[in-house]
């Protein structure tokens, strides 16, 4: 990921989950919720990467429905901003978990093994990569056969309400995020207005991944998309 991008989430870590939760009109909780069941369907014991792990909110859902569920998970936090890192650190350590990592890294690159997790996820971290395709061949190579991915994202919804969320987010978002950084926030808007979900299906096919599903959430503002190793 980019330096540009980098300072920008530093500029706007100590406020990103309070205005995720203002923006998404409290669904973003929700909606992580969805993932973490998701992550956990299949096994009894897994390893999980968060990739792009941010503030560590989704980690953190992960291992709390694990242990209402009595599922033993080990989960690694990948993110290359620090701040993020640091504020997911301080989480971790406040709900006295022990089973998340955190590793400062880039999720393009990594220095796992392969065939290493059970399942990799991310929440709200795809339209900002650099490089899609560079990111999904990673994953396939450090997923374990048979493994799942699991992520949540924000992408334009369709024709109905399409006028609906622009005026939303071109107009009530950069109002709410001026009192942080108002630049920081169009970008993410225009990052989301301009992301189309279904090249990523396209890139899972060529890498011989199936049981593709994207799963459309709260009237197309959030999706999740899931497929499994083939």
């Amino acid at each position: 990921m980019s330096n540009n991008i980098n300072q920008m989430f530093s500029s706007i870590s100590a406020s990103y989950d309070r205005l995720n939760s203002i923006i998404s009109l409290g669904f973003d909780q929700v909606w992580r919720k969805l993932v973490a069941k998701e992550c956990l369907k299949d096994k009894n014991e897994l390893k999980i990467l968060d990739a792009a792990t941010g503030t560590g909110e989704l980690a953190i859902n992960i291992v709390k429905l694990a242990e209402k569920q009595n599922k033993k998970v080990d989960v690694i936090g990948v993110d290359f901003n620090k701040d993020m890192l640091a504020i997911a650190n301080e989480k971790i350590t406040k709900n006295n978990i022990k089973n998340i990592k955190l590793i400062e890294g880039d999720v393009l690159y990594t220095d796992f093994p392969n065939e290493e997790f059970d399942v990799i996820t991310s929440a709200f971290a795809l339209r900002n990569l650099d490089n899609l395709k560079r990111f999904m061949d990673e994953t396939y190579r450090i997923l374990k056969p048979e493994g799942q991915i699991v992520f949540l994202d924000v992408a334009k919804p369709g024709a109905i309400l399409n006028k609906l969320f622009k005026f939303y987010y071109f107009k009530i978002i950069p109002m709410i995020g001026a009192k942080y950084n108002k630049n920081a926030y169009l970008y993410l808007v225009n990052s989301l207005w301009a992301f189309e979900k279904d090249k990523i299906i396209d890139l899972l096919k060529d890498l011989n991944f199936k049981d593709i599903k994207i799963k459309n959430l709260t009237l197309g503002a959030a999706f999740i998309l899931s497929a499994k190793k083939g």
